[in-house]
């Protein structure tokens, strides 16, 4: 489940020409070739699927370099409050591990995100005949 979860994830998390930006240190690539890492190590099965405890990260912040915990920690509280990290680990050491088809709906959320934000960009854009007009 983690794959395809991770997939819909990145997939809606990227721009127009499907690229992500790592949480931790900036870098930009393709959502393929980037990773979704976690704050509390997805081991702890109750954060795994937590959209607090889930972020864009680069291979290498990821995997080398162990999720650039401090840096991640850092960011996490920028963006959400002191608050997230008791809330993740009270979550982590006390709560349930999401169930299959919650985890499906999950996926299906994100592509349905996913499916608005590129409904969206289009609408934006201006149509072939609008754009002749203006020429």
């Amino acid at each position: 489940m983690w794959k395809k979860f991770s997939k819909a994830y990145r997939e809606y998390k990227a721009n127009e020409y499907g690229y992500v930006i790592c949480f931790t240190c900036g870098y930009s690539n393709h959502y393929k070739r980037m990773d979704t890492g976690h704050y509390i190590d997805r081991r702890h099965g109750a954060v795994k699927f937590n959209p607090l405890n889930i972020e864009i990260q680069c291979m290498i912040c990821n995997r080398l370099k162990n999720g650039e915990i401090e840096k991640y920690r850092k960011n996490l509280i920028e963006r959400y409050g002191a608050d997230v990290e008791e809330l993740l680990h009270n979550e982590a050491k006390f709560g349930a591990p999401m169930l299959q088809h919650e985890v499906e709906t999950m996926i299906t959320y994100y592509k349905q995100l996913k499916k608005l934000k590129d409904e969206a960009r289009q609408n934006l854009r201006p149509s072939d005949s609008e754009a002749k007009e203006e020429v």
